[in-house]
């Protein structure tokens, strides 16, 4: 991936940002891909997506640490800048990776095709890997829908592998026996209720909707520049943050756009249980890895800590970052915690980073963890 960029008026451009509404209060998801998979304190699409156009040109790079389901990614490929992100989560990896495959929208309904196919015609019972808590989980007849998607899977390589593990992974829950909240799952605990749907019905739609949300993004991208050509790369790196931009994995970025993790709000890995069980990734490993999780919301050195490990990663995202170009970050926080605006503001700046823009936008009811989120800062650093 090359590195192409050049000196911008960075204070004329943010000037511009005055006008924007970041509330986005009238405006719906400019991304067909956010309703595919659920994945907690998502941030809107529409934030990503003014930053990048305001603050890049076309082939420049964008860098996202905490990149989660891949919300910047997303908007990056869709805008024709290259992305660079970086996750622990693999679930939240492969996520972004199946949104973000730089095949032409009739390619990736070819592949969709074809696996819609092979899951008509595949009717082999595959194993049930023993870190699945299957009776607990599932009824029956759903893990025997399950058990033949798995099988058909495991069939196929490459990006169709990618779609499919996607779409496998995104019906977990849905088709889940718990229907009370997905904290239950998150907390592993015993469902009340013994729901199904049907599962392949079920399967196929979210195939669809990846078809549906590639040939939307080609839509957009091919009328902006008027002709067809193709997505631009991302690059997703798998793993911890401050570890990986330690390494220099690029040799420069033009832009940062993230949203660290809310401190205590969410356990991002165990809210993704039903897809490690059935991926056989230990949860604890990567649990004790990741910042400001709920489950360590309770010792006495969390906050400290969760700015630590924020400093790290940015310490590491000041070293890729060209001079004179922007470091955005959408930061929230729960009324109910230690308060950290100001700390964590003073932990970029501690990282030589300057803070030239700061807006609150408030958050929609429907991101909401809790009823004491309410508001959170977009801040960008230079």
């Amino acid at each position: 991936m090359l590195t192409r960029t050049k000196t911008i008026d960075l204070r004329a451009r943010l000037k511009r940002l005055e006008e924007v509404d970041w509330d986005f209060s009238t405006s719906r998801s400019q991304s067909a891909f956010s309703s595919l998979h659920w994945h907690p304190c998502r941030y809107p699409s529409q934030i990503p997506a003014v930053l990048i156009g305001a603050l890049t040109e076309p082939g420049e790079i964008v860098l996202d640490p905490f990149l989660g389901s891949g919300t910047t990614a997303v908007e990056a490929q869709r805008l024709d800048r290259p992305c660079v992100g970086v996750e622990l989560n693999p679930v939240s990896a492969l996520m972004a990776r199946a949104k973000t495959l730089s095949r032409s929208s009739d390619q990736i309904r070819k592949l969709v095709d074809r696996i819609r196919i092979l899951v008509r015609q595949n009717a082999k019972r595959d194993a049930v890997p023993k870190t699945v808590q299957s009776e607990k989980w599932y009824t029956p007849r759903t893990l025997g829908d399950l058990r033949r998607l798995r099988s058909s899977i495991a069939e196929l390589r490459g990006d169709g592998r990618v779609l499919a593990e996607a779409a496998f992974s995104s019906i977990l829950l849905p088709v889940c026996r718990e229907t009370r909240h997905w904290g239950y799952v998150c907390d592993n605990t015993t469902p009340k209720d013994n729901h199904e749907r049907d599962v392949i019905d079920l399967y196929e739609k979210v195939l669809i909707g990846f078809a549906e949300a590639y040939e939307a993004r080609d839509t957009y991208r091919n009328a902006s520049q008027r002709r067809e050509t193709a997505a631009t790369e991302v690059k997703i790196l798998e793993g911890d943050a401050a570890t990986i931009l330690g390494n220099k994995p690029i040799d420069g970025a033009q832009l940062i756009v993230t949203s660290p993790p809310y401190f205590g709000v969410a356990d991002y890995v165990k809210a993704q249980r039903l897809t490690l069980e059935w991926q056989g990734v230990e949860i604890e490993p990567l649990r004790q890895k990741e910042i400001g999780a709920r489950s360590k919301r309770h010792r006495l050195v969390a906050a400290e800590q969760y700015l630590a490990e924020c400093k790290r990663v940015f310490e590491g995202c000041r070293e890729v970052l060209d001079r004179g170009r922007a470091c955005a970050v959408v930061f929230g926080e729960s009324g109910d915690r230690t308060p950290m605006n100001e700390k964590f503001e003073q932990v970029v700046e501690s990282c030589h980073f300057k803070l030239l823009y700061k807006q609150s936008r408030k958050i929609s009811t429907g991101r909401r963890q809790n009823p004491s989120l309410q508001t959170e800062h977009l801040l960008i650093f230079a």
